[in-house]
């Protein structure tokens, strides 16, 4: 077993091969369908402590720093993609429907995992993921060809689009109030001082990047900025996801130099997830995946997402949008590496045994699956059969 440096210098090395490994991929068609993610958990867990044994075995605690990073890392990813005035240009019954559809998942999905006895932070983490819909299976099949029904695509993605947002909220402030206070003030008066932490530190950034050109000093920027979110959610133990998520709002609401946060951030996107995925897996122990969690997740959460789809359907039926495409929650179904992030959130906070996390990682390839398989026969498919013609 190698020692808390020696394995974060394998982490870095698997991290910057499977960034590679990525790139290659893209480029070829020798690529699984949105499924990479699932299988640097693999890899990971063949390394760790279900396999080979080569990371030390409280994982999240000898590479603490280096996991708060990542997730306070995504965070900002998620905050940085949330611009309001992108929001006002769609119609309000879309920026609702958007938003409730999720939020309607995650939370028939949570009622569901505390009725069976997942305990309060265990359906907090269901709710949050249950939320979460990936928009990445669609853009690997629009590589292919259009869709069969365009409007039906344009609404899988306004949901998948925005369901990050409501699904941070609540995962961030669950978490935040599940932790005890560590002070006098209470937890809501230290979760409002990470907030204000969050907001000071995003304008800080604006201010910076008005004198910032090049785009790796840009980098080295905003990777202090994530490292100071991180170690103050430890110190004031709030969420890091969700204080990072609020910086990086600010940074794309308020400053006109949004676009350089963002380019610089998405360059070591893929080898920070990479990290994060591959510490999931080196931290499972191998037991039985959960059948609560994944009846939450597959069952529950797949009949909400159905019914929340043919809602919005008739939603936009009724706004004089032509759809042909029936069972639109179908598309909602897939899952991508956010809900893995917050299951790696999940297990830092110490309230995720193996079976659980076994369960919730099941759950997400069930559910990939199954949406990929109906995008595949139903959204994209037709279009091949009718020679692609489209309403």
């Amino acid at each position: 077993m190698l020692k808390g440096t020696l394995a974060f210098v394998l982490l870095l090395i698997l991290a910057l091969a499977g960034a590679d490994l990525k790139r290659r991929w893209s480029r070829g068609r020798r690529r699984l369908p949105g499924f990479e993610g699932f299988v640097t958990v693999l890899v990971g867990a063949l390394l760790g402590n279900a396999g080979l044994g080569l990371f030390p075995a409280d994982l999240t605690a000898a590479l603490r720093p280096v996991v708060l990073l990542g997730l306070a890392w995504i965070g900002l990813l998620v905050g940085l993609q949330f611009d309001v005035r992108l929001l006002r240009w769609i119609q309000p019954w879309q920026r609702w429907m958007g938003f409730l559809v999720p939020f309607g998942a995650g939370s028939i999905a949570g009622g569901a995992a505390l009725a069976v006895g997942c305990g309060l932070h265990g359906s907090i983490l269901l709710a949050a993921v249950a939320m979460i819909s990936s928009p990445r299976l669609i853009g690997v099949f629009l590589r292919s060809g259009p869709p069969a029904d365009r409007s039906a695509m344009r609404l899988i993605r306004l949901v998948t689009a925005l369901a990050s947002t409501p699904a941070l909220i609540v995962y961030g402030v669950g978490m935040t109030l599940m932790v005890p206070a560590g002070g006098p003030l209470g937890r809501a008066a230290e979760s409002v001082v990470g907030a204000g932490l969050a907001v000071v530190l995003g304008y800080a950034t604006i201010i910076l990047l008005r004198r910032e050109h090049e785009e790796i000093h840009v980098l080295a920027l905003l990777l202090g900025i994530v490292a100071l979110l991180a170690g103050a959610a430890t110190m004031i133990r709030t969420e890091p996801m969700l204080t990072a998520a609020i910086a990086g709002a600010i940074i794309s609401n308020r400053g006109h130099l949004a676009h350089r946060a963002l380019r610089a951030a998405h360059a070591i996107e893929t080898p920070m997830l990479t990290a994060i995925l591959v510490l999931l897996g080196a931290w499972w122990l191998p037991r039985v995946p959960s059948l609560a969690v994944c009846a939450v997740l597959v069952g529950i959460r797949g009949a909400a997402m159905v019914a929340g789809g043919g809602a919005m359907a008739a939603v936009a039926r009724g706004h004089g949008v032509r759809l042909r495409t029936r069972l639109l929650g179908m598309g909602l179904l897939p899952q991508g590496p956010l809900a893995l992030a917050l299951l790696v959130g999940g297990a830092v906070a110490g309230g995720v045994d193996a079976a659980f996390a076994g369960g919730i990682f099941t759950a997400l390839v069930i559910n990939h699956a199954i949406g990929g398989a109906w995008m595949h026969g139903v959204l994209f498919r037709r279009a091949t059969r009718s020679g692609g013609r489209h309403a």
